[in-house]
């Protein structure tokens, strides 16, 4: 295995964890009287993702525009459950 397949496999993994604790702050939000906390902390997580993507991006090297493609949909993927958070009645 060379080192880009083993750093995007590591990536995967990752991002499959963070993903697993977004929802479980998604779920945490729902039953929660004020989400406000949570909200905020995931427009946090998504705005650093999305800027380490952009990042990856402008890096213009083989394996950093597919890991900018991940981690921006990764971001994407907070401000949607946050985005869900804000319109809970």
């Amino acid at each position: 295995m060379n080192n880009p397949i083993l750093i995007l496999a590591v990536l995967c993994v990752a991002l499959a964890i963070h993903y697993v604790s977004q929802k479980q702050l998604l779920a945490k939000g729902w039953k929660s009287d004020d989400a406000k906390p949570i909200i905020n902390r995931l427009l946090i997580n998504g705005t650093t993702l999305l800027v380490f993507s952009i990042f990856a991006f402008i890096a213009k090297r083989y394996p950093y525009g597919l890991f900018g493609i991940l981690i921006f949909i990764e971001g994407a993927v907070c401000f949607a459950f946050a985005r869900k958070l804000s319109r809970k009645k």
